[in-house]
């Protein structure tokens, strides 16, 4: 039941394109008879589960729950922090996954209703690590943002543009698939400029991931390797891939063996990323899509005490 701790829960309705809003009457007594009091936060616009979260926080809440999709629960993050310090180290993050991609969920294992509420329940908590990215606005500005499963630039940025772009009505899978192979068609490989952890490397790539979680785009299974507390990142930089060669392995991003094509990709274990390019290159964060490189990429491990299943492999 009810820990100690007030406890907020954050719900954003708009999620799984407006699934969740419509579930809230069914959810809601589910999660009130495992956490018992807490206060309900609702999202009413873009950015403003991080507003309701940061509020939270400041005024004594100890734990924050997060309701909605990827993107809700980026913003949520990215609410625990007040510029550089977050704004209460010992305050934790849980996730209950309602959203088109759920791929923080799928790593963590709380796909099923069933699983989230049990690790409600249970109240494990585990220091996990986050990534901070510090990046480039499309105005020429720089901004901070902290992300928690996967960053990556490249053909990756402009597939969660269109993503975000459309109604994801088609769920998932479909959503992600479709949008991929849309990019596909037009994207041109930029020529980019890496350092991974003071290794240097100057070459056209599709695609460039760093990994914290193991999936992302609605169930690619990015990264097998990655663990949240292992205080490192995996890296995938892929090469100069053509469009069939990139659709021919399309069937292999999704399972992971493409990391097995090391004709490929180069794979690195890394705490800190610098990405820079004179072409437009777009970065990803947990399926948001908010700049651009330039862009500095850097783990922050153990930052964050996050909710967990009690068997959960994490480092």
């Amino acid at each position: 039941m009810s820990t100690t701790r007030k406890t907020a829960v954050l719900m954003n309705p708009k999620s799984a394109n407006g699934r969740t809003g419509k579930a809230w009457p069914r959810l809601e007594p589910r999660i009130r008879a495992v956490l018992g009091d807490y206060t309900l936060l609702v999202t009413e616009r873009p950015w403003h589960a991080a507003e309701l979260t940061r509020r939270a926080l400041h005024e004594g809440h100890g734990r924050v729950v997060s309701v909605g999709g990827d993107g809700t629960h980026h913003e949520v993050l990215n609410g625990f922090f007040d510029g550089y310090l977050p704004i209460n180290p010992e305050a934790s993050l849980a996730i209950f996954p309602h959203g088109t991609g759920s791929d923080l969920a799928r790593t963590l294992g709380v796909s099923r209703e069933e699983d989230a509420l049990a690790v409600l329940e249970q109240h494990v908590i585990r220091h996990v690590d986050i990534g901070r990215a510090t990046f480039t606005l499309p105005g020429g500005s720089t901004d901070v943002r902290y992300f928690i499963n996967v960053a990556d630039f490249g053909l990756g940025g402009v597939v969660v543009a269109n993503v975000n772009g459309s109604s994801k009505r088609l769920g998932p899978f479909l959503t992600f698939l479709l949008a991929l192979l849309r990019s596909l068609v037009t994207f041109e490989n930029p020529q980019v400029r890496l350092q991974i952890d003071g290794e240097h490397l100057d070459q056209k790539t599709v695609n460039v991931m760093v990994a914290n979680g193991q999936y992302y785009g609605g169930g690619i299974h990015v990264a097998r390797e990655a663990a949240m507390a292992s205080g490192s990142f995996e890296v995938y930089v892929l090469g100069d891939v053509g469009f069939w060669k990139a659709l021919w392995n399309v069937p292999r991003l999704y399972t992971g063996t493409y990391v097995d094509r090391t004709d490929l990709v180069r794979r690195f274990t890394a705490s800190r990323v610098v990405a820079q390019s004179d072409e437009r290159v777009l970065l990803n964060l947990d399926g948001e899509q908010p700049g651009l490189l330039p862009a500095v990429i850097e783990i922050l491990p153990s930052a964050l005490p996050l909710e967990c299943a009690p068997g959960l492999k994490t480092d």
